[in-house]
């Protein structure tokens, strides 16, 4: 297997390693990038590193079952922890004591149990940012620089997909990941989000400014006038 020869010439002391994303699901190819997760005992651990291997653009996280689960940690705080999802649905490629498996099935239940809920302060952030930007979008209604309606109609998709996701318990994420998990959790959403951005920056921004005031009015209305948040 070309991964456990990579892993055995690159950290031939290591005690376990997990390849993740399109690789793990067969769905690579010659072009895509691989994820390996490198279980050590100690250093280099922690350290991530990007290697081009037989043409193949390589990325190691190398971890230590500590510090795998410090950055876990750290991660969970913003709702999108890659390093748990990776390890939670990757595929291992050895295992020598069977502590990958361990830290897999720990992967798996903290995946499953989704990220921490909104507190009412967090959640009245998220209300006041949108309510904000898009009355930003409604004053840009006569702007012609597609400078500003794209830039602003980005920021209100990623505002909006975020916040349909964490207020529903799920995980969220970065890019386009951040897609696929909106279309796996309200697909009608995600599209009628993407129509509204394709909309907006050509001068449009009316069903854009609907889908954000739609997760408002979910979540409690519009926040503006009345909102207070203390150091």
């Amino acid at each position: 297997m070309l991964w456990r020869e990579i892993l055995d010439a690159r950290f031939p002391d290591a005690l376990g390693g997990l390849v993740a994303g399109s690789t793990a699901r067969g769905e690579d190819t010659a072009s895509s990038d691989v994820d390996l997760i490198v279980l050590l005992s100690g250093r280099p651990a922690p350290m991530r590193r990007t290697e081009r291997v037989r043409g193949r653009l390589v990325e190691f996280f190398v971890h230590t079952e500590a510090s795998f689960v410090e950055f876990v940690d750290r991660e969970r705080q913003s709702r999108r922890s890659p390093l748990l999802h990776m390890c939670a649905h990757g595929l291992i490629v050895c295992d020598h004591d069977q502590r990958l498996a361990r830290l897999q099935g720990l992967a798996r239940d903290r995946w499953s149990a989704g990220p921490a809920p909104l507190s009412v302060g967090e959640l009245d952030d998220r209300r006041y940012r949108l309510t904000a930007l898009l009355a930003d979008l409604d004053d840009l209604a006569d702007e012609v620089d597609p400078i500003d309606r794209t830039a602003l109609a980005a920021a209100v998709f990623t505002e909006v997909a975020d916040l349909a996701l964490v207020s529903r318990g799920r995980w969220s994420g970065a890019g386009r990941w951040l897609g696929r998990r909106l279309r796996d959790t309200d697909a009608d959403l995600g599209r009628n989000l993407a129509s509204g951005v394709r909309a907006a920056v050509l001068g449009d921004a009316t069903m854009l400014v609907t889908c954000g005031r739609a997760e408002l009015d979910r979540l409690g209305g519009p926040l503006d006038a009345g909102y207070e948040r203390r150091a």
